[in-house]
């Protein structure tokens, strides 16, 4: 079993979780799409749940536009290895975290 050297919090620890799953849906679900499987109602869409919990969440097309790309690019370098989608679920909030301190900028002016 494997340890990490340091302990997150567990706000960040369920947010990584969510990440980490909502990127395996998307590899999922793009194979299934790719198969000619559209429009799946099974889709699990854990966008405003992650977004809240990185503390993003505003309610905006920009917000979640930014949110998406980030998702699918990162969902796109997953496969069945755990550490590298670890690794990707970690990228991925990096850069939800960046993106809520780009917003914050912007508020403040």
């Amino acid at each position: 079993m494997h340890y990490p050297l340091v302990k997150l919090p567990s706000d960040t620890q369920i947010a990584l979780f969510l990440i980490k799953e909502e990127l395996k849906t998307r590899k999922l679900f793009q194979a299934l799409h790719e198969a000619g499987l559209d429009d799946c109602y099974y889709q699990p869409h854990l966008d405003t749940l992650i977004l809240q919990s990185v503390g993003v969440y505003d309610g905006t097309d920009e917000t979640f536009e930014v949110y998406t790309e980030i998702m699918d690019r990162r969902s796109k370098k997953i496969d069945m290895d755990h550490e590298l989608i670890v690794k990707q679920a970690m990228k991925a909030y990096m850069e939800l975290k960046r993106f809520k301190k780009e917003l914050q900028g912007k508020e403040e002016e």
